[in-house]
């Protein structure tokens, strides 16, 4: 469940542009590349700029250092699941990706998210009834621009839908709309002279800026068809209507955060018994992390693991590693042990004589170790799914 690394799943390829950078420029290539957020570089520091800052400046033609921040940061080796959980953590849409010496190696968006989860098999097999918000907040197409943003504050969302006297859907305001089209807009906002008063931008209705008509999903939808929407008309909300009256709304953040429920609900106690070389931490945290993700997917319920790392020197001095994992189900306790091979014995032959050669043990390192009794574990549970589910076919029949 979203188990390769976040690399794979983002750009490599960044745009970047530098502090001295104008924000009439920064955002000019946003809106090329319908970008949100930029990546700024300043000699060996990497900061971002959103769009939604840079467009309440006050002085366009002023540079970006005054909006750029420093983010939080994603290995680039970091599960994808990880990294959505960061992300939420971080209040971030983007963030850069690192390699391990700090260097930039790309970017991971929510767009990137959903694109991942179009294809992704949980969410096919997940309704958007399971997580939509019901009774979304909506207004009347007469109501004003100003009501809407009230309504946003109030309520702490990033949109609105649009109703008509019959509560059937006809658009949908967001907060980058009012933004985009009342504090940067593209063409001139006032409604001229209406009884010999002039009616301000906020007071205008919603209909001026609101998008119709409105990118909806139906109520038997699942979740990978909503990320597949928000992906491809680069949305953040999708509601869910019937017979053109609005029952739901899914959004991206409810989406990731549903993805960090699941991993929430897999986690499982592990207890390390041994001591872990502190060159092989860090890498070894993320693989027995990874491991036992796939292991608690395929067990289903699983009560507890233990890891028990052993380091011990054969006779000349050289260590190696034994590992043992134990992973205990409802069922079965599930046992997988790795160390270097056995001594080998092989037999060389030359035209005049045959020369026994011992090979010595197999120097596996402390990683392939715990690697190959993680693997062990998995591919006895597997085998049990096996001939459970073909003894179910043979009950069948």
């Amino acid at each position: 469940m979203f188990d390769e690394p976040v690399i794979e799943i983002s750009t490599e390829d960044v745009v970047t542009i530098t502090p001295d950078t104008s924000i009439t420029t920064a955002i000019g290539i946003m809106e090329k590349n319908h970008f949100h957020n930029l990546v700024v570089r300043d000699t060996d520091t990497i900061y971002l700029v959103n769009v939604q800052d840079l467009l309440i400046a006050s002085n366009p033609d002023s540079h970006v250092d005054e909006f750029m921040f420093k983010p939080h940061y994603i290995h680039k080796d970091t599960p994808t699941l990880d990294a959505i959980c960061e992300l939420i953590d971080s209040g971030q849409r983007a963030a850069p990706v690192v390699d391990n010496d700090g260097a930039l190696a790309g970017i991971v968006t929510e767009w990137d998210i959903m694109k991942r989860g179009a294809e992704s098999r949980i969410l096919k097999d997940t309704s958007v009834r399971k997580i939509m918000i019901r009774n979304p907040v909506s207004i009347r197409e007469t109501d004003s621009i100003g009501k809407a943003r009230s309504l946003m504050r109030k309520n702490n969302i990033g949109r609105v839908l649009v109703v008509d006297e019959m509560d059937n859907l006809v658009g949908i305001v967001t907060g980058d709309d009012i933004l985009q089209k009342i504090y940067k807009p593209k063409r001139r906002m006032t409604s001229g002279e209406l009884k010999g008063e002039k009616v301000t931008r906020m007071e205008q209705p919603v209909t001026v800026i609101m998008s119709s008509p409105v990118i909806t999903a139906d109520a038997d939808a699942n979740l990978a068809e909503v990320a597949h929407l928000l992906q491809k008309y680069d949305i953040r909300g999708v509601p869910i209507a019937k017979d053109r009256a609005p029952r739901g709304i899914v959004t991206i953040l409810d989406i990731m955060r549903y993805l960090r429920g699941l991993k929430e609900e897999a986690m499982v106690e592990v207890e390390i018994q041994g001591a872990l070389d502190e060159e092989y931490k860090e890498l070894a945290e993320r693989i027995i992390e990874t491991e036992v993700r796939k292991i608690v997917k395929f067990a289903k319920r699983v009560h507890w693991i233990k890891i028990v790392i052993k380091k011990e020197r054969d006779r000349g001095g050289l260590p190696y590693y034994k590992i043992s994992a134990y992973v205990k189900t409802p069922d079965k306790l599930y046992v997988g042990q790795s160390e270097p091979g056995l001594i080998k014995t092989v037999t060389a032959k030359t035209e005049d004589e045959e020369v026994e050669k011992k090979a010595g043990k197999r120097r596996w390192d402390f990683i392939e170790v715990l690697k190959d009794a993680l693997l062990s574990v998995e591919g006895q549970i597997e085998e049990d799914r096996g001939r459970r589910r073909l003894k179910n076919r043979k009950d069948l029949l």
